[in-house]
């Protein structure tokens, strides 16, 4: 970065006041980022990003088209998405926080009472998306606390469908969606690599194993739009074939039961990293 670049980025005028003040822009806020800018609800110029770090700040801004702001500038912004990791919140709160202003969190494990505390407002929505929402299908939890405006929260609706569907639960249910939808990405990712090594187990090359899985996957995916898991799986397992068989092998091994007690595992664990603040 030249001196010039760094020159053009860094200041916001005083008379400036963005839509949204986004501090951090890691992956996922990165995610939220392009799915506003790819859905037309912010443009960059509506935009501007803060980081402790000025030289990060000045990259963020770079990459996204917005504007570099320092703490004044988010004290000006309309409202702030907060996409730092959790640990670094305490560090970062008192920089940004203001009575009067409306904050989103992306943080994970963050409560809304927590959130309220630290920065000084009572205007908090909280957002939980996934890693959908590289690709633009996320699914985002949203809670809010009662003094949220009804402006502030279709903001945030607005803000999340942006990359995504939004599906508005209350705060004590976080914990589970984390483990259901925040991880499960993950589970999946194991069925799609496990089906791949069993086209490998009977003869594909790996390669040409991982493209089938994925578009067993896809497929499916796809199928589920119009139709239900248990609908999917009647039609393929005709009576005698190769399907059910290799179902009843499945429930011999309790891939259900594994899959229930995995959710249920990584929303006990979200429970515990919430209690000590620490997020997932």
């Amino acid at each position: 970065m030249t001196a010039a670049d760094s020159e053009a980025t860094t200041t916001q005028p005083a008379a400036d006041r963005v839509a949204l003040a986004v501090v951090g822009a890691g992956r996922m806020g990165g995610a939220v980022v392009e799915g506003a800018l790819r859905s037309g609800t912010l443009r960059a110029q509506d935009m501007g990003v803060f980081h402790p770090d000025e030289d990060r700040r000045n990259a963020l801004a770079q990459r996204f088209g917005m504007v570099a702001l320092d703490d004044a500038g988010v004290h000006r912004a309309e409202r702030v998405l907060i996409a730092v990791k959790p640990q670094s919140f305490e560090r970062v709160a008192p920089l940004i926080a203001r009575r009067h202003t409306a904050y989103v969190s992306i943080m994970a494990g963050v409560t809304l009472s927590t959130l309220s505390k630290r920065l000084g407002s009572a205007r908090v929505v909280r957002a939980m998306p996934n890693l959908g929402a590289r690709v633009g299908v996320s699914a985002t939890a949203l809670a809010w606390t009662a003094e949220t405006s009804a402006d502030d929260l279709e903001f945030a609706r607005s803000l999340f469908n942006g990359c995504g569907s939004v599906f508005e639960v209350p705060e004590a249910l976080f914990d589970a969606f984390t483990g259901l939808s925040g991880s499960g990405p993950a589970f999946v990712a194991v069925v799609a690599e496990s089906l791949a090594d069993g086209g490998v187990r009977v003869g594909f090359h790996r390669d040409v194993a991982r493209e089938l899985a994925r578009h067993v996957l896809l497929a499916t995916a796809q199928l589920l739009e119009s139709s239900d898991p248990a609908s999917i799986k009647d039609e393929v397992a005709s009576p005698g074939g190769t399907a059910i068989a290799g179902l009843r092998t499945l429930e011999r091994h309790r891939l259900r039961y594994a899959l229930i007690d995995a959710i249920e595992a990584a929303s006990e664990r979200a429970g515990e990293l919430s209690g000590n603040g620490q997020g997932a």
